[in-house]
């Protein structure tokens, strides 16, 4: 108690211990905050149990659909473990029933095959069954093969079909360009004629057509005819051999690859000999293969005419003994024999489809060594594979454009053989109707300067003089070139003729300077390509490297066309000169005792100075044949026309000899040369 006691008595000068000051001396307070606090704990037990106590719902329920799930599993579980125990138990039962009847029939087959060792008989059931099977197997095969044919007839009457239908096609687009060029003309003609009415009153001249002129229109206008039906013949050939070659080029793709692709397994390493090799074995075998099949045809066809023999004899046994008992095995054996000649003759004819199919591919397996004979040629020259590549690239694409641009001259060709033969047609219409105003024969110089750029032009009647607005000024501009003393005059009539004259001045010029035009694009055209080769030549040393005819032929068409350009440079050149110096005509006080000169001696002069100065040299060096239509024949033409010869070979200038209708010219047995005097004045060449 003593340290009790000390405590209580220095109790007032020092502080409590502990948390509360448990002073006797106050117990409401204490009892008062003992009872705040124990509210306080209830309140706050109550909202703990309020918050707390959906969670513990959730809490409860989740576990209990846990427990739920847990015990559907488990009985899911058995459930499937006792199907699949069932399922094993039957398949059991199955395989040792499968099992006892196997040893069952493999004890059976020992003992047959015992007694078959013991006895040597044979298994009548086992070949009865395989003659059964092989029969039904045959009868698949004729009839699958019976199938195979009727398809491929169908693809021929079909692939027959689609080519009708793309020649018609081509017919409608080309009657189509036609019409529509005849519809452009009509229209040039009609602005023409509404422009100048009063030209017409005061020129138009009545003139109807001979008999002779309307005949060799008729003639000339069947020989375009015939013509274009044979082109359309033609073009329709080389399209079905195009689709044909096409073909024949996918299955040797497909066969073979390409050629610049990979080589195939076991021949990349190889070298260029090995390959070499290879194709020559490849195509001595194909050649052995070929022997083979036409001798299985020739067997194959004797075969078929000996049963064709017996066949007609016995069908006239058939016919003289209808009353003979053995009619009926006599029946059986003709339908076999037919049978068997019908299956000899599908044989045969299967048999020539491989051999033409082997031809084929003969050709083609040449054509490849060929190519790898070039091809070795190329590497030994050409090291560098980069640069081997590069060339043969150029090399295609040069081929491709050379295809291209022969596709579009044969198509210009053609369009101007159309626009010739329309051009006849309204010709003739016009003649065998009123003539016409120097207006539409205006509209038809246009219609002809566009067919000029083929060198031909349609036939029109022969005219005494100039008249106002025709098509001669193509004709007319090198005049001055050749003979320079000589100037267009009209008779002087009046007024009226010379501001005729001087109009027909002004319409040469600008026809010349337009054909000035033409040539200059034609000049460029033909540059192009000749630059276009000499590139090619200086890449990868072209001419070096042809070694075939097609490469030659093209190398001597380049030069035919730097030749040509040179020449068309030229006449440019003369053509320039002679719009230089062309003039109106004066006064008739001012112009001077020259001889006139008609259009009909224009058109002469012209047209022989062109064919017989620049076109006639180069194509006799090149082999070509040219039909020179001219007007008709008068003495002065024909010795026009013997001295523009003078440039040719004195073996061709003894041949040729002037006639009044017919005039031909051989070069050698080579080129022929036909000129036929007809009423207008018209040059056309083919290029052989």
């Amino acid at each position: 108690m003593a340290p009790g006691g000390v405590g209580e008595g220095n109790g007032r000068g020092r502080a409590p211990d502990g948390v509360f000051n448990l002073n006797p001396r106050r117990p409401p307070e204490l009892l008062e905050e003992v009872e705040k606090l124990r509210e306080e704990n209830d309140t706050l037990k109550y909202h703990c149990i309020i918050l707390f106590l959906p969670l513990l719902t959730g809490c409860q329920n989740e576990i209990d659909e846990l427990r739920t799930e847990m015990d559907e599993m488990r009985d899911s579980f058995f459930e499937e473990d006792a199907c699949q125990l069932q399922e094993m138990r039957h398949e059991l039962e199955r395989a040792n029933k499968n099992c006892r009847i196997l040893q069952y029939r493999l004890r059976k087959a020992e003992r047959k095959r015992l007694r078959y060792a013991q006895t040597g008989e044979i298994d009548g059931e086992l070949l009865r069954s395989l003659e059964q099977d092989l029969k039904v197997a045959k009868d698949v095969s004729v009839r699958l093969h019976h199938e195979l044919e009727n398809v491929e007839e169908k693809r021929t009457t079909t692939e027959d079909e689609n080519e009708k239908l793309r020649q018609q096609l081509i017919e409608v687009e080309i009657t189509k360009q036609a019409l529509q060029n005849e519809l452009d003309k009509m229209k040039e003609q009609s602005m023409k004629r509404r422009g100048s009415k009063d030209l017409q009153k005061s020129e138009k001249k009545q003139q109807t057509p001979t008999e002779e002129d309307n005949e060799d229109l008729k003639c000339q206008l069947q020989f375009v005819k015939e013509e274009a039906a044979l082109m359309r013949k033609k073009l329709a050939k080389i399209d079905k051999e195009k689709d044909r070659f096409e073909h024949d080029l996918q299955k040797y793709r497909s066969l073979y690859g390409d050629l610049d692709s990979p080589l195939p397994k076991g021949e990349a390493g190889g070298p260029p000999t090995t390959r070499e090799a290879e194709l020559k074995l490849r195509l001595r075998l194909v050649e052995e293969e070929a022997n083979i099949l036409g001798r299985k045809i020739v067997e194959l066809e004797v075969e078929n005419r000996g049963l064709k023999a017996e066949l007609d004899d016995l069908r006239g046994d058939d016919f003289s003994g209808a009353a003979n008992p053995l009619m009926g095995e006599q029946n059986e054996s003709l339908s076999e024999l037919r049978q068997h000649l019908q299956l000899v003759e599908d044989e045969t004819e299967l048999l020539r489809r491989n051999l033409a199919d082997v031809e084929e591919q003969n050709k083609r397996i040449t054509a490849e060594l060929n190519k790898y004979k070039y091809k070795t040629h190329d590497t030994s020259r050409h090291h560098d594979s980069a640069k081997t590549e590069a060339l043969q690239e150029e090399l295609k694409a040069a081929r491709l454009q050379i295809n291209e641009l022969s596709g579009k001259v044969m198509q210009l060709q053609y369009e101007n053989r159309v626009l010739m033969s329309n051009m006849q047609r309204y010709d003739l219409a016009s003649h065998l109707g009123i003539r016409g105003s120097p207006r539409d024969s205006d509209a038809e110089s246009d219609a002809g300067k566009k067919e000029s750029d083929d060198d031909s032009r349609p036939p029109h009647r022969k005219r005494e003089g100039p008249i106002g607005g025709e098509s001669d000024s193509e004709e007319v501009r090198n005049i001055r070139c050749l003979t320079p003393t000589r100037s267009f005059y009209p008779t002087p009539t009046g007024w009226q003729k010379s501001f005729t004259d001087r109009q027909q001045m002004k319409d040469i010029r600008c026809e010349a300077e337009r054909l000035g035009k033409t040539i200059d694009r034609l000049i460029s055209d033909t540059s192009t390509i000749i630059t276009e080769a000499r590139i090619y030549v200086a890449n990868g040393d072209l001419f070096g490297l042809m070694d075939d005819e097609d490469d030659g032929s093209r190398i001597r068409e380049h030069e035919l066309l730097y030749r040509i350009n040179a020449q068309m440079k030229a006449f440019r050149k003369e053509l320039q000169a002679f719009i230089d110096r062309l003039e109106v005509p004066k006064s008739s006080d001012e112009r001077s005792t020259d001889e006139p000169l008609s259009v009909s001696q224009v058109d002469f002069y012209f047209v022989s100075h062109l064919v017989f100065k620049h076109i006639l040299p180069e194509m006799l060096q090149e082999h070509t044949t040219v039909v020179f239509f001219s007007p008709l024949a008068e003495q002065w033409q024909k010795e026009q026309l013997n001295g523009s010869l003078c440039g040719l070979t004195e073996k061709a200038k003894q041949q040729f000899e002037p006639n009044s209708n017919f005039l031909e010219l051989y070069q050698i047995g080579i080129t022929v040369w036909h000129i036929e005097y007809l009423p207008r004045p018209m040059v056309s060449l083919w290029i052989h």
